[in-house]
């Protein structure tokens, strides 16, 4: 899928074998995201949020500097550790499934951030943390999130 870096919204799933931190910039976090969760978010950037993602949650060459005193506490030598924590793959992958992908730059970002409320109200039920929700719902939001962006266009 090749992405314009337009703004817009998404819905994204994950199929690694070992949960994994959120946020690769917080491995110290006690957040972790498994296979049985989806992500719904809005970015101003996609294609980078979706890079980004990858990075997140796949083989990692290397972790940002900032981590560094937290890594060697954990026994590496450096922030170079060339590893998956979702699966023993030694090679370069992730594991983010693109789920829905909605270039909407007619959005912004208030418009964004409300939509993204109204889906906490409407899937409270279903949130395990944060913009990340039980994977069962998947079809059910992604058809109110579509519903939404459509509600906005002119």
């Amino acid at each position: 899928m090749e992405l314009k870096n337009k703004s817009g919204m998404y819905v994204v799933s994950f199929n690694m074998e070992k949960p994994m931190v959120y946020w690769r910039a917080r491995p110290w976090s006690n957040n972790y995201v498994d296979n049985s969760m989806i992500k719904v978010g809005k970015a101003k950037y996609l294609r980078s949020r979706m890079n980004s993602y990858k990075l997140t949650f796949g083989y990692r060459k290397s972790e940002p500097p900032s981590t560094l005193d937290y890594w060697v506490s954990k026994g590496y030598k450096d922030i170079h550790l060339r590893k998956c924590f979702g699966c023993d793959l030694t090679e370069p992958h992730h594991h983010v499934n693109f789920e829905y992908i909605r270039e909407a730059d007619f959005l912004t970002e208030e418009n964004r951030v409300a939509i993204e409320k109204k889906i906490r109200e409407q899937f409270s039920h279903a949130k395990v943390f944060r913009e990340y929700f039980k994977k069962e719902i998947k079809d059910e939001l992604i058809e109110f999130l579509d519903s939404e962006i459509n509600s906005y266009k002119n």
